[in-house]
């Protein structure tokens, strides 16, 4: 595992002209005066895309590249996609760094090219923290999907999960930089690729032209651009295994991906709260047309709906694959709400403070700084409360009007009043004529005297899963929460009764201990929150609101018993936790079906498998997101949206492995082993 989540810059020179030039492995990231031609020669024109888009019948091309460095083949791609591709497909860019550039040094890159400086600045814009992982943006209202891994290579293609149509095999050259060119690398690319995957590089190196061909690619040399004598070009003719098992990694009962692919027609969002908004928002931004179906009479009417919540991701001081998945999930929320909110509604990144709990957690919080795990723009000692932490990308959000942002799309319609009811799986017709167009209808979902037919299903129905009795069961713990609330005008008047100063009330950020209490918002100080598995009562307890200002009290540094709960408003709903505390997030498939293709993990733990004994039915599930919701579900729902459109994974494939809603069933046969 990792020991830091921080990335080694590049250390640059600068020509008189403004190029970037790597003083550590002496090269140049582009050529000064031709770059632009030479990205459109070498990997544009040959992997043949203008044609190639011009009759592309698939919803999404996928482009992979080695060496991001300052963006220029994506913009050159980004480009060309809009001017060759039809308006209704999609392009996915996926490209690794391992020393990526600063959003500074970036700008600094590429403003020596103004022909595409309206791509620079998007792209600039959009850039994300300089932080290990996978990091997803979406440009040109979600028709280009940006993936980036920082990182090492061929850490980033052994964790992706995609199926990838070409490849711009670029970076520093072979004899720089020898150490990228690894066997596994080119083995990995094979596993991204299926018969017809082109690839094209600027270089002709030996240990290139190796590599690819080693792993079935037809490889053949042609003119290099401008001075270059030759580069190299390819071709994979051979046929691939299928992308079901491509994607298993000897885990098939993990697998999410379809075992052909199924035409996107409608698809049903069951629930209109966080996971269900943040789903139905991104199978939209990817062209897909969406209902959702809410039980109650408006959006978010359940644990969503409180008034304001907070993003508290609760990052760990070791590296482990779940918080891995909380870190990426984190910078991708904070990054969502500031491209929705530009009038900033109902996200405010104004910080948060976390203090320790009690000595122990201090002692973690010193050992969690001097690890340096993070980059100091994540994570970094508070200078205002000693001994505390500072998250200066967190804030707060008002979730259910979040929720509203998400659903006011032109691709989704939400219904309100419609609980789901029953779900009956409709066999594809083998007519022709007419009938052709629903041969890829799946399910008839039924709400009172409505029925209507969809492709795909999710379920993002949290604690009322298992009251369908539609899936099988999950092992979701409902708990209880109550949130407070005081007028700052009431608060006000309190510390005046009580000769406190009334500057304690200036809540500038964020601040958790053992609650939270958020900077007041339309005149409002929202603060709590309770935590109780026991109690199933809806009704607001006065003795709720006094823990509640307790904990509001202890953050402020203010006396006990200074305000009153008859001053408290309050509200109560019930988080969808999980008994291993991640979420349940991917393919709903049968429990009896597992038990019977997997029947060996019970004699032998560590057995191995990439058949996949039962494909995906279409049928999904995004729940189980307890208190982290507000962080955790933009990632899972664009995971969700890329399961459905057969497109890139957002996730780490270690990771789709830890939220994949079978690993309970696979962990109780595994536990089983010998019993």
């Amino acid at each position: 595992m990792l020991t830091s989540y921080r990335l080694q810059q590049p250390t640059l020179s600068w020509g008189e002209d403004g190029a970037p030039h790597s003083t550590q492995f002496d090269d140049v990231y582009f050529d000064k005066e031709s770059g632009l031609e030479e990205t459109r020669y070498v990997f544009l024109k040959h992997n043949n895309l203008a044609e190639r888009w011009a009759e592309l019948k698939q919803n999404a091309f996928v482009i992979a590249e080695t060496g991001f460095g300052t963006g220029l083949n994506f913009l050159c791609a980004w480009q060309a996609f809009l001017n060759d591709a039809p308006r209704d497909k999609q392009l996915h860019f996926i490209s690794v760094e391992k020393y990526p550039l600063t959003k500074e040094t970036l700008k600094a890159s590429l403003k020596m090219w103004p022909s595409i400086d309206v791509f620079s600045q998007q792209l600039i814009e959009a850039y994300p923290e300089v932080c290990h992982g996978f990091h997803r943006i979406e440009l040109e209202q979600g028709r280009v999907q940006l993936t980036l891994w920082f990182g090492e290579a061929e850490e980033g293609f052994a964790a992706l999960n995609a199926d990838v149509d070409a490849w711009f095999l670029d970076g520093f050259a072979p004899s720089k930089n020898p150490e990228m060119w690894t066997d596994k690398l080119f083995q990995h690319i094979h596993r991204l690729s299926h018969q017809g995957t082109t690839c094209s590089t600027f270089t002709a190196a030996g240990i290139v032209r190796r590599g690819l061909r080693d792993v079935g690619f037809e490889v053949k040399k042609v003119k290099g651009f401008g001075q270059k004598r030759e580069m190299v070009i390819g071709e994979l003719t051979q046929a691939s295994r299928p992308l079901t098992e491509r994607m298993s990694q000897d885990q098939a009962w993990f697998n999410v991906r379809q075992e052909a692919s199924t035409q996107t027609t409608k698809v049903l969002v069951i629930g209109s709260g966080l996971a269900g908004a943040n789903t139905a928002y991104a199978l939209a931004q990817q062209g897909v047309s969406v209902v959702v179906w809410e039980k109650g009479d408006h959006i978010a009417c359940a644990a969503s709906g409180n008034p304001q919540g907070m993003l508290y991701p609760k990052l760990t001081a070791q590296d482990s694959f779940i918080n891995r998945f909380y870190l990426s999930a984190y910078l991708h929320a904070t990054r969502l709400y500031a491209k929705l909110d530009k009038n900033k509604t109902f996200w405010d990144q104004c910080g948060l403070i976390q203090i320790p709990k009690n000595d122990k957690e201090h002692e973690r919080f010193q050992k969690l700084l001097q690890t340096k795990l993070y980059p100091k723009s994540i994570l970094q000692a508070s200078e205002e409360k000693s001994g505390s932490l500072l998250l200066q990308l967190s804030g707060w959000v008002a979730p259910a009007e979040l929720c509203r942002a998400l659903l006011d799309h032109d691709n989704i319609e939400v219904k309100l009043n419609t609980a789901l009811e029953q779900l009956k799986q409709i066999k594809p017709t083998q007519n022709n004529s007419q009938e052709d167009n629903q041969t890829h209808i799946q399910w008839q979902a039924t709400s009172g005297a409505q029925e209507q037919r969809f492709s795909h299903i999710v379920f993002c129905t949290a604690n009322d899963t298992n009251d369908l009795n539609i899936i099988d069961k999950a092992p979701t713990i409902s708990v209880r929460g109550q949130v407070s609330s005081l007028t700052v005008e009431s608060a006000i008047q309190a510390c005046s009764e009580k000769d406190e100063p009334v500057s304690k009330l200036s809540i500038q950020k964020v601040l958790c201990e053992f609650g939270y209490v958020s900077p007041p918002m339309d005149g409002l100080i929202h603060f709590g929150s309770t935590y109780d598995l026991e109690d199933n009562n809806t009704k607001i307890h006065d003795e709720d609101h006094k823990k509640n200002l307790t904990i509001l009290e202890n953050l402020l540094e203010i006396p006990n018993n200074t305000f009153m709960t008859k001053d408290c408003k309050g509200r109560v709903s019930f988080r969808c936790a999980v008994s291993d505390h991640t979420p349940i997030v991917g393919p709903a498939q049968s429990e009896n079906a597992y038990r019977q293709a997997y029947i060996n993990l019970t004699k032998n733990a560590k057995w191995k498998s990439d058949k996949v004994e039962e494909f995906i039915s279409q049928l999904y599930i995004n729940i189980g997101h307890g208190s982290r919701g507000l962080i955790s579900t933009p990632l899972s729902g664009n995971y969700i949206a890329s399961l459905i459109t057969n497109t890139p994974s957002p996730l780490e494939q270690e990771i789709i492995y830890k939220l994949h809603p079978s690993r309970f069933i696979i962990r109780e046969l595994k536990r089983s082993q010998g019993s």
